[in-house]
């Protein structure tokens, strides 16, 4: 019976170790190609080359920091806007009644089953008419309206768990909705709140198809378009675009890093009461 124990946690470890190394191995070969030339990345794919190759990333950091400012303010002003209108509507349908509510959430949660590649044409229609292409707002406000639906979904469940009594304790104390919020609601799903917001930043920051359509401006390419002008139409710079890769990946990294506990967290409590 030890043996049999002994050989499955074996198996279970290698199976670990395996998913480990097929995980990490893209960054790892993305950070030694960033230290190569093309001729090194021919000759040797999957060990490190010398000399190395530091330049790369210098030319790549005055390139992509432009583009990543960039993405900076979009992604930013779209997740203030996703908590800000989400937490609003969340907080509407947990705690009021009023004619149509159940029917008005329904629309909202059946955007889910519709496929994003399906309205990208009526949205850059919309988009173009108000005048917005080639503005940060052609993608902040197309961010914040489907980056709500998920975040009033998940919100409004765990708000509907909160007990009663801790909103009439507060009504009585005279504290009005917005106090309670502040001071009741958002303390207790701050965790959650942050999580999502961590999924909306990073949907934000990654979108490529949406801003390639809508900022032709080279001064205002969020850092996945302006990564993709790393491939020359003669011959690809690899080492050089590598090395973007891995500047534009620092930012997402640390903001994780940072927020990894409250990350992992608000998924649990988001699932556990859903």
């Amino acid at each position: 019976m030890k043996r049999k124990t002994k050989i499955s946690k074996g198996i279970i470890i290698a199976i670990h170790i395996i998913i480990l190394l097929l995980t990490y191995f893209p960054i790892y070969f993305m950070i030694i190609s960033s230290l190569k030339t093309n001729q090194q990345i021919s000759a040797n794919y999957f060990l490190m080359s010398f000399p190395v190759h530091f330049e790369n990333y210098t030319a790549a950091f005055f390139k992509v920091v432009r583009y990543l400012g960039n993405s900076v303010i979009v992604s930013g002003v779209s997740v203030i806007g996703v908590m800000i209108f989400g937490c609003m509507a969340a907080y509407v349908f947990a705690r009021y009644k009023f004619p149509g509510k159940n029917i008005i959430y329904i629309f909202i949660i059946s955007f889910l089953m519709i496929p994003s590649v399906l309205t990208l044409v009526p949205q850059f229609v919309l988009v173009n008419n108000l005048g917005l292409n080639n503005t940060y707002w052609a993608c902040i406000f197309p961010y914040i309206a489907s980056g709500q639906i998920m975040f009033i979904v998940i919100l409004r469940t765990f708000i509907e768990e909160i007990p009663s009594d801790l909103f009439d304790a507060a009504k009585i104390d005279g504290a009005g909705n917005i106090r309670i919020f502040v001071q009741i609601v958002f303390p207790l799903a701050k965790q959650i709140i942050v999580s999502l917001l961590l999924i909306n930043f990073l949907g934000s920051w990654n979108d490529f198809i949406w801003p390639q359509l809508t900022l032709t401006k080279d001064a205002l390419k969020t850092v996945t378009v302006g990564l993709y002008a790393f491939t020359d139409a003669q011959q690809i710079q690899y080492g050089y675009m590598f090395a973007g890769f891995v500047v534009a990946s620092v930012p997402l990294i640390i903001l994780f890093t940072l927020n990894m506990k409250s990350f992992v967290s608000g998924i649990t409590v988001g699932a556990v009461k859903g």
